[in-house]
């Protein structure tokens, strides 16, 4: 067994995706979505989020080994050390304050099935899913001929990460702590209340725009409103990118990036709010979102033994 695989996830708080990842970002077969049961007791949630990787361990053929297993899991989270300190948010309350990646690393270690398939001792490694589209999309897509590239994602939230020479700058060098900017203050408020879904329909509400969609197709139906040539709607996704060029600003220029690539669900209406450049530092757009933050997951192993 020569060949290696990362089983990956990207877990979110109502499904988990699961893939195979090769040591290239190829997916072996399928990514699989399998419910994320993130109002579960403790034990269920380990016991389940063990299952998968039993199940997705089962899934690789004979002649790969299983480097380890990669989770992209929402914060807060002590990635450093592995421990979940999710609270207050409806999901994954029951495992705070536990040390995820001891618990999952012990018990896949059991797993008869997988015994022998691994190609050291069994492994766990966790990041920030922001952090993971960044080292996937550095790796494997937008932004690998770059030696410093900041990596937003614009959904629900916005998630924020900063490579340079291929590794997560998490602390100086003209980056916020963690790499996080959700958290920093912008108006009268923070950023992740303004450069997000809930950002812009915010601004739909400011600007008096009705017939406004309720629920999770709001922004995309939006956008196509946009592009129908609707004026107000135009503007209001023009406002949108002039915000969101205000706050990376101060970023831009004390990172000093070669590039900025844009993922997440918001970015598929890129091309209204963002041009080819911010402060002339070229743009570029995530081409497969989906995937980024599983081949990231992979790269959590790369260099690191057999």
């Amino acid at each position: 067994m020569n060949d290696r695989v990362v089983l990956a996830f990207d877990v979110g708080g109502t499904y988990v995706k699961a893939g195979i990842v090769r040591s290239d970002g190829s997916i072996l077969d399928h990514v699989a979505v399998y419910p994320a049961r993130s109002g579960d007791t403790k034990e269920a949630l380990l016991r389940h989020f063990t299952a998968l990787i039993e199940m997705q361990g089962k899934r690789v053929p004979s002649e790969y080994a299983i480097r380890g297993v990669g989770l992209a899991f929402p914060g807060p989270f002590d990635y450093d050390r592995g421990i979940c300190l999710t609270r207050g948010l409806n999901k994954f309350e029951a495992l705070y304050g536990v040390n995820l990646k001891d618990e999952l690393t012990a018990r896949m270690g059991a797993i008869p099935e997988l015994k022998g398939r691994w190609s050291g001792s069994p492994a766990v490694a966790i990041e920030n899913d922001a952090a993971l589209f960044a080292l996937g999309e550095y790796a494997f897509g937008a932004g690998r001929s770059d030696e410093r590239t900041m990596y937003l994602t614009i959904g629900t939230g916005l998630g924020s990460a900063f490579i340079s020479r291929g590794r997560l700058v998490k602390r100086g060098e003209g980056v916020p702590e963690e790499g996080w900017l959700y958290r920093l203050p912008y108006r009268d408020g923070v950023l992740d209340d303004y450069i997000s879904r809930r950002g812009i329909v915010r601004l739909a509400e400011e600007r008096g725009i009705t017939r406004m969609a309720a629920g999770d197709e709001d922004v995309k139906l939006l956008a196509g409103r946009a592009r129908a040539g609707e004026w107000e709607v135009v503007q209001l996704f023009r406002e949108f990118g002039e915000r969101l060029t205000e706050a990376l600003l101060p970023f831009i220029r004390s990172f000093r990036p070669d590039a900025i690539v844009i993922g997440g669900q918001i970015a598929k209406s890129a091309d209204l709010f963002v041009s080819d450049r911010m402060d002339n530092v070229p743009v570029r757009i995530a081409a497969d979102m989906s995937l980024s933050a599983l081949r990231g997951a992979c790269r959590l192993f790369a260099g690191k033994g057999k």
